[in-house]
Order: C-alpha cells, then structure tokens, then sequence
C-alpha cells in the first residue's frame, strides 16, 4: 500500500496566494508607471498610441486582473477553511479582495446612466491602491520567511557576529 508523504513547503492554496501576488504586484507596478505620471501631468488617463502603451498599461492589465480575481476567489475559498493564519496572508488575501470589489464598483458606475467616464481612470487607481496592501502583505511574508530561516540573524544594529552561538 502506497504511504502518502507530507508534502514539504506551502499548501498548494498558500502558494497560489503568494506567487498570484507577486503576479498582481508586478502587473501593478507597471500600469501605475504608466498612468499615474499621466494622471499627475495631464489629470487624466487614455488610450495611447505610444509604443510603451501596450507594455506599460494594456498587457499588465489584461494580465493583472484576471488574475486578482483568481486569487480573490482562492483568498476566499483560504478564509473559509480558516488557512489564513498570519497577518501577511490576511494582507494579501484582503488586498486581493479589496481590488476586486473596487474594480467592480468601477464597472458598476460606468454601466449607470449618469457615467462621465472617469470611471475609466479609477479603474486603473482601483487596481493600485488594492495592490499596494498585497505589496505590503508580500513584504511581510518575505521578513517572516527570512526570520524563519535565519533564527539567528540579528535585525536591528549589529552584524552576525554579535548573535549568539549555540
């Protein structure tokens, strides 16, 4: 009979989580290259014919949402089996939800009658501002991660050389 081993590492749903982060936060950080100095030149964002258009807000977008939305729904699926058991896990799972009720709150206003179309520019400020609390959720796992390895590294002042020997 075939023994079944306990799989090393993260739960395939932690690792959704994390690596669909990073996903996200990336696809982040390149729209915002692109239309937060357009937003803060001009006061608003459009479509471009510019070369750097596609690569810095058209792709990452249609890369970055699909998959918040995945995560959203696998953060969903963590919280009601109560995985969701350190503060940098409830950070992103949280970010990833928050993302996903303010872009569909800016799909919600752009369907209504009385739409000027700045739903658009918040759009692409919705995608942001959820990512920036995914981004910070990321921080903190990558310190809690490096703390579990390294026990002994010190994190204020001091070198290795002052931690204590065993």
């Amino acid at each position: 009979m075939a023994r079944h081993r306990r799989a090393r590492g993260y739960p395939p749903q932690v690792k959704i989580l994390v690596g669909g982060s990073w996903i996200t936060v990336i696809c982040a950080l390149l729209t915002a290259l692109w239309s937060v100095p357009q937003f803060l030149i001009e006061g608003t964002v459009t479509l471009s014919t510019h070369p750097l258009f596609p690569v810095l807000f058209l792709f990452p977008a249609q890369i970055g949402v699909p998959v918040s939305l995945l995560i959203a729904l696998n953060s969903v699926l963590m919280a009601s089996r109560r995985r969701l058991i350190s503060f940098p896990r409830i950070l992103m799972a949280g970010g990833q939800i928050l993302t996903v009720i303010l872009l569909f709150a800016c799909a919600l206003f752009l369907l209504m009658p009385t739409a000027f179309g700045r739903e658009f520019i918040m759009m692409a400020l919705a995608f942001q501002i959820g990512q920036v609390v995914v981004a910070l959720g990321l921080g903190l796992h990558v310190l809690q991660r490096r703390r579990q390895r390294d026990p002994n590294a010190v994190v204020r002042g001091g070198d290795r050389d002052d931690a204590p020997r065993l």
